[in-house]
């Protein structure tokens, strides 16, 4: 015989998992001493919705489904953020929450279903004849194979009874990982999606973050060298062809000044595994006269766009069939001019755009240029939401696929510093460098101490404005205004400090290279960089600047006609 908890602790340790990330309340208080005792390395945090940002991050860089851990009541209804952000990131994490005792009518009980399923994620609730351990496999085989959060609810009074023995309850031999197809939908996928190709005069493929986890980049590349058609990704699947000749860079409000004239003038966009949603279309704007195509395995998701047609099918099977007919006929030449390598198709904006500096702060695009330059060659890169991301996000290159990662998925502020954590901990052989805005960094920054406790690899670096910076500059500064969002900070170094990790202040670009590659030296570090307000970032001001049509075609092409094939 054996009690629910120990039976759960067995199906994760069959399954591989070696954290669970929890803040630890009397509805799983015994399951946490099951898990530390089956050998699972249990990672206390200050806030439960930074127990289910970790193990997003976690599962993120491991390439395991993230596990964690809260207990009944207040302890679920804290994770809310962080739930709805892992449903749309579509991330596979797995969260076993506490339910009150049967029978309890006290201050904690409310729906947990219903709070779950309104943040998009499934709830699987353990009833007294269930065996939790084989509850807990098949949930991490839901989560796997539909890419989606999944709460599992035990009762506090269930989870030290006893429970049969039963055989290994491993997440394998419940059911396949992998989503299921209607017959012939990749076929007809691939046909309809060559079909749209051949049509087209100004194509553009499209990668989402299924394209990096399919493992498909390449054939994805071969299709655009045999079509002719402009490379480019979402923002979290950024750098995947970095160096290729057909590569635009990022897709979306992040767009690099080369590429804008090219998305401007396409007559077809092809979204493979991903949403293509309003921030990557710039709610149609930034591709007005395209037809816009997705591909992907999923039904359809929360966020993606509505426009054109999907496409039901798995990238790399998809695109397999695609290249195989294209290989028969010549290449064709592409239609677009090419876009020049970063940092090099900023030149222009850096020096048409310099706005004077408030005394004793830094241009934000300089330091994080300067930043570039100084970050490993295998940097794991987390960008947090905010106007910080108008910066990093555009002007950070990512090493390499998996080397970047959005803790935004639902627009929030305030992930960065948590989903940093779990993603330096299910990658220990690699340095996590986060970047953040002061207002993010404040969210959470309890939860550094988390990240010192757990010895996590990571250097935290915070563009400091003291404010809400996109509120700030979306309403304008004076007085009964912007001025409003002026939000002043404590000294986030000293608060590094206090919490244990290494912490410098960097008031002048000067100061930066040395703090830097001291922080980064160290094993958890904080270089807050004061930055001016003064500074806006491009993809706030984008509006303003005008792309005229055309300018983004190799020569002119013909109207009406089609491009062979």
């Amino acid at each position: 015989m054996q009690t629910h908890a120990q039976s759960i602790s067995r199906a994760l340790t069959d399954h591989g998992c070696t954290h669970v990330f929890t803040l630890m309340g009397d509805g799983n208080m015994h399951l946490v001493l099951a898990l530390a005792e089956a050998g699972v390395e249990a990672v206390e945090v200050r806030h439960e919705s930074a127990a289910v940002a970790m193990a997003e991050g976690y599962g993120w860089s491991s390439g395991r489904v993230g596990i964690c851990s809260v207990t009944h009541g207040p302890g679920l209804s804290h994770t809310a953020t962080s739930l709805l952000v892992a449903s749309r990131n579509r991330s596979p994490l797995v969260l076993l929450a506490g339910e009150t005792p049967t029978g309890y009518k006290g201050a904690q009980r409310f729906d947990q279903r219903r709070l779950v399923e309104a943040c998009e994620a499934r709830y699987r609730a353990v009833s007294a004849d269930d065996d939790a351990g084989a509850v807990v496999a098949a949930a991490i085989v839901e989560a796997s194979r539909d890419r989606r959060p999944v709460v599992v609810g035990i009762p506090a009074d269930l989870i030290e009874s006893s429970v049969e023995a039963a055989g290994a309850v491993t997440a394998q031999t419940v059911s396949s990982p992998v989503p299921t197809l209607p017959d012939g939908a990749e076929a007809a996928a691939a046909s309809q999606l060559l079909d749209e190709l051949r049509r087209a005069e100004r194509p553009i493929l499209l990668a989402g973050r299924g394209v990096m986890v399919s493992g498909s980049a390449a054939l994805m590349s071969e299709v655009a060298e045999l079509t002719g058609a402009a490379l480019a990704t979402t923002l979290p699947a950024k750098g995947l062809f970095d160096g290729h000749p057909l590569d635009l860079g990022i897709a979306g409000g992040l767009s690099h000044p080369d590429a804008e004239p090219v998305f401007r003038d396409a007559d077809l966009v092809v979204a493979l595994g991903s949403g293509a949603g309003a921030s990557t279309t710039r709610s149609g704007r930034l591709f007005p006269d395209a037809r816009l195509v997705r591909l992907d395995i999923m039904p359809g998701d929360e966020g993606a766009t509505d426009d054109g047609p999907l496409l039901r099918g798995e990238a790399r099977a998809t695109l397999t069939a695609v290249a195989e007919a294209l290989r028969s006929g010549p290449p064709t030449e592409p239609w677009f001019r090419p876009a020049r390598p970063l940092p090099d198709c900023w030149n222009a904006e850096l020096a048409d755009y310099q706005p004077e500096l408030a005394p004793g702060t830094v241009d934000p695009r300089y330091a994080v240029l300067a930043l570039d330059r100084l970050l490993p060659d295998d940097a794991v890169i987390v960008v947090s939401n905010g106007h910080c991301s108008g910066f990093a996000s555009a002007l950070l290159s990512a090493a390499a696929p998996r080397s970047f990662h959005l803790a935004q998925g639902f627009g929030s502020i305030g992930q960065g510093l948590t989903t940093a954590v779990g993603v330096a901990l299910g990658a220990p052989d690699r340095h996590v460098v986060l970047v953040e805005g002061d207002a993010g960094f404040m969210m959470h920054a309890q939860d550094l101490d988390t990240a010192v406790r757990a010895g996590a690899h990571l250097t935290a670096f915070v563009l400091n404005d003291e404010a809400l910076g996109t509120e700030y500059h979306r309403l304008g500064p004076g007085p009964g205004r912007g001025d409003l969002a002026v939000v002043p900070t404590p000294r986030i170094a000293e608060v590094a400090a206090a919490m244990g990790a290494l912490g410098h202040q960097v008031t002048e670009l000067a100061e930066l290279p040395d703090a830097a590659l001291d922080a980064l030296a160290a094993r958890t570090a904080v270089v807050e960089i004061r930055t001016s307000r003064t500074v806006q970032s491009r993809h706030l001001r984008w509006r303003r600047i005008p792309v005229p049509a055309g300018t983004g075609r190799r020569s002119p092409v013909t109207e009406g006609g089609t491009r062979a094939r």
